[in-house]
């Protein structure tokens, strides 16, 4: 009996430990959503109180202010990022899992290696190399760093996926005349989407929250993706609270979207390969 109490006791000291976490996690979003739909004189009266009335003018002022500019640059900076990030990691991972060369462990193991690499630590660097090759204040000043800075970690995450696929999957592809690349588009890639989803989804947030490189190779408000637009724009409404977090919902929305339609794909891609039969 008193093990059965003490096994209830763990369980609802697990779920107030996890409910405290939760609330410290949701209710800065919450408080942000709530004083977004007010007006400047109920958030400077209260900033904890419920709006009196849904003020969703706010979103429309921020949109015309500036957030549609920065929404469309970070659209297109986390698209070409992520798909070139998807795509060199993906055939890398495949090529040192599934191909014999000289020095592979080497090269995988100076692939794994940039995941010690501070991105901070290379802004100086990067900002003469790409002053060098006419690429600062441009779109490729902050693509190809953020493609480069995200290989390691997504060849990290996909390897586990890759190397699990049986061998005798290749090899009936090989016998039915696939070549290395349709193995790989055909096969590899399909049985391995959980995997493939999840480094998608995480390299997604990253560059779509990345600011570093923003901050330091752009120089001309044309190309402010979200984070450094909201840092300009919080200058320019310093008095204007309400609006500003506005636009710091419409940052935060499609983000959201995208984990609650992916989340399905998380766990299982995260976990994949981690059983060996």
């Amino acid at each position: 009996m008193n093990e059965k109490y003490g096994v209830h006791f763990k369980r609802i000291l697990i779920y107030i430990v996890f409910s405290v976490f939760a609330v410290t996690i949701l209710y800065p979003l919450f408080w942000i959503l709530t004083n977004s739909l007010k007006t400047n004189k109920e958030f400077y009266a209260n900033t904890f109180a419920l709006p009196e009335v849904l003020n969703f003018s706010n979103y429309v002022e921020a949109w015309k202010s500036g957030i549609s500019m920065y929404y469309i640059n970070s659209l297109f900076v986390t698209v070409i990022s992520v798909a070139l990030i998807i795509v060199c990691s993906t055939l890398a991972v495949y090529a040192v899992t599934r191909m014999e060369f000289r020095f592979k462990k080497l090269i995988f193991a100076l692939l794994l290696g940039g995941m010690f690499v501070a991105p901070q630590t290379a802004v100086l660097p990067l900002y003469n190399l790409l002053q060098k090759l006419h690429l600062y204040n441009s779109y490729a000043a902050m693509i190809f760093p953020d493609t480069a800075f995200r290989l390691s970690f997504s060849i990290f995450l996909l390897y586990p996926a890759f190397v699990s696929v049986p061998g005798e999957l290749e090899e009936a592809a090989v016998l039915d005349g696939c070549t290395r690349f349709q193995i790989y588009r055909k096969l590899f890639f399909p049985v391995c989407k959980p995997a493939v989803m999840v480094c998608l989804l995480l390299n997604l947030i990253y560059v779509w929250d990345e600011f570093t490189f923003a901050l330091n190779f752009i120089s001309d408000e044309r190309f402010y993706t979200i984070p450094v637009g909201l840092m300009s724009f919080s200058q320019a409404l310093y008095t204007n609270w309400v609006v500003l977090l506005s636009g710091v919902v419409l940052a935060v929305i499609p983000v959201l979207i995208l984990f609650v339609v992916f989340q399905k794909y998380f766990v299982s891609g995260l976990t994949v390969g981690s059983v060996k039969e």
